[in-house]
């Protein structure tokens, strides 16, 4: 697929965009290509790798849920991801796909794209890190179409054959260079970074957290702690980070107000209120749930 044929595939809509895999894929089968059709679509297209080969639905348009209306939040925000991915801080009110499309869905589309790359995702704790670490081991170990589709790339259900292949060393897909860094590496910010590491993309994910913006000691901890470990990267190097606000003053502030990230955010309601209208189409339940909306939900869910 040439570079404008994969840019007016992300120019569609989402009801065409379904549409083109489906007939896609037709075309591949009758011509005994799918497995060449979806790793061209793959590369392509982060929305399709996410909806139709790693099985996330819950980012398809949620027609005919009971309390929700159609809406295409996750598509448009996989588009607008795929298209400005690097330096943008993406602060997205919680369970709006943040993680899935950025530090799931995004990273191993990269790595698809180029097997030579390296990631080092960074957590408020190395535990958190380790977590999103896990997700993306799970995925591409136990993802058949991937291991069809990219055998070049991918080992397999045979990750013994990986050099690293663990959450604390990290994993290492099929690459021809032997850099210092594994492919992805989780480490926290605030319990330990590595050193002697220059990742070429450095990712952050909930860095700030509800136990890190409890005093203005613990918010300059971690905002120290980000700037020291931008020298785990490269130059030029990439930088990412998503998360939801905790503090008026907290390190996501301070990294924006300094243009050390452009700030992309989507509160859960307008104006970051539960009265606010839905930014990605749920609607306030009715019946006998409707009493416990407001006393079950905290602003984090809608700032």
């Amino acid at each position: 697929m040439t570079p404008a044929e994969s840019l007016a595939l992300r120019g569609l809509t989402v009801l065409e965009a379904l549409r083109f895999w489906d007939e896609a894929e037709a075309i591949g089968r009758k011509r005994g290509k799918l497995k060449e059709v979806i790793r061209e679509l793959c590369l392509a297209d982060l929305y399709y790798l996410l909806v139709r080969v790693c099985g996330r639905k819950d980012l398809l348009p949620c027609v005919g849920r009971t309390g929700f209306i159609d809406n295409d939040f996750a598509f448009q925000r996989c588009r607008e991801v795929q298209a400005n991915p690097d330096g943008y801080l993406d602060l997205w009110a919680r369970e709006h796909w943040k993680s899935s499309i950025i530090t799931f869905g995004l990273t191993i589309h990269d790595i698809l794209n180029d097997p030579e790359t390296t990631f080092g995702i960074f957590s408020h704790t190395r535990p958190i890190a380790k977590a999103f670490l896990r997700q993306i081991q799970r995925e591409l170990e136990s993802n058949k179409v991937l291991h069809q589709c990219f055998h070049d790339v991918l080992w397999g259900e045979d990750t013994k054959q990986s050099p690293k292949w663990s959450e604390d060393d990290g994993i290492i897909v099929k690459r021809k260079s032997n850099p210092n860094e594994a492919t992805i590496e989780a480490w926290g910010l605030v319990d330990g970074q590595p050193t002697s590491k220059h990742f070429k993309k450095l990712l952050y994910d909930d860095v700030v957290v509800a136990g890190s913006v409890t005093n203005p000691e613990m918010i300059e901890k971690v905002m120290v702690e980000m700037e020291r470990s931008y020298n785990l990267g490269t130059t030029p190097g990439v930088r990412r980070a998503a998360g939801t606000r905790w503090h008026f003053n907290d390190a996501y502030r301070t990294v924006t107000d300094r243009g050390t990230f452009i700030k992309r955010e989507y509160p859960g309601r307008e104006g970051g209120v539960e009265e606010g209208t839905s930014g990605y189409g749920m609607k306030r339940p009715t019946g006998r749930n409707a009493g416990t909306w407001g006393r079950t939900l905290t602003r984090r869910r809608f700032c």
